[in-house]
């Protein structure tokens, strides 16, 4: 049997040099953070608004910017989609054009969201996370150097320190019957009251190109999924490998 403490958050991720690491505080399980509107309150409560001042036609930023912040500049391109002022860059971020953003939203040092991508709100980034071309991210967690890099879709997860997502990985976040997701655990099942929730995916794991993580999967550090998998809801521990 596999104990409780399996399950927290720290199992899953090494939140030492994670600068949200409070937003994980006295959670049972991690995918307790993606309960409705809980990380969206927290962003809003801890977000200092940098994109209010940047000219804007509509939504679309009109000549590339660089943005005195806390610490350094942060670089938003001509061409750009900054959708509301609920929005944190920090130093080092670059958002190239074509890319679309919407808050609340805090991107972390360092991170780059590439032409085409779509940050669909509720998001928080660690350090040097990549949102690559044509890859949507929805209401989810990156934590330091977590990659999104090429055409791939992110709803309602957590991808830990140094993941990442081969070409075209899809996290799925919702059941095809649209009822609540039960994770599925060695020695029981949870309710999460969750009708939307990806996966929880721990440090260091990558995915193949073409792969699919179902709702409700729980990779442990450090597996490695095989190009084209398709990954059923179930818990993975450390290390595995998953075809």
């Amino acid at each position: 049997m596999v104990p409780r403490e399996t399950f927290t958050p720290d199992r899953f991720f090494d939140l030492g040099d994670v600068w949200f690491s409070k937003l994980f505080d006295g959670l049972p399980y991690p995918w307790e953070i993606l309960q409705k509107d809980r990380k969206e309150t927290w962003i809003r409560g801890n977000l200092r608004a940098t994109v209010d001042k940047i000219e804007r036609n509509g939504n679309i930023v009109t000549r590339t910017v660089s943005i005195k912040v806390s610490g350094g500049e942060a670089v938003v391109q001509a061409g750009a989609y900054i959708v509301g002022d609920e929005i944190e860059l920090r130093s080092g971020v670059e958002i190239e054009a074509g890319a679309w953003v919407k808050g609340p939203t805090i991107l972390g040092e360092g991170t780059i969201v590439r032409h085409g991508a779509y940050i669909r709100g509720g998001v928080i980034t660690g350090r040097r996370a990549i949102i690559g071309h044509a890859s949507e991210v929805k209401s989810s967690i990156l934590l330091n150097e977590a990659k999104a890099p090429h055409f791939a879709y992110v709803g309602d997860a957590i991808l830990g320190n140094g993941v990442n997502l081969g070409a075209g990985t899809k996290v799925s976040n919702l059941k095809i019957t649209n009822d609540e997701i039960i994770v599925r655990l060695p020695e029981k099942e949870i309710r999460t009251s969750l009708r939307k929730f990806g996966a929880i995916v721990g440090d260091e794991t990558e995915t193949g190109c073409n792969s699919v993580l179902n709702p409700g999967v729980l990779l442990g550090k450090k597996c490695l999924v095989y190009p084209g998998t398709v990954v059923r809801k179930n818990y993975y521990s450390e290390g595995s490998f998953i075809r």
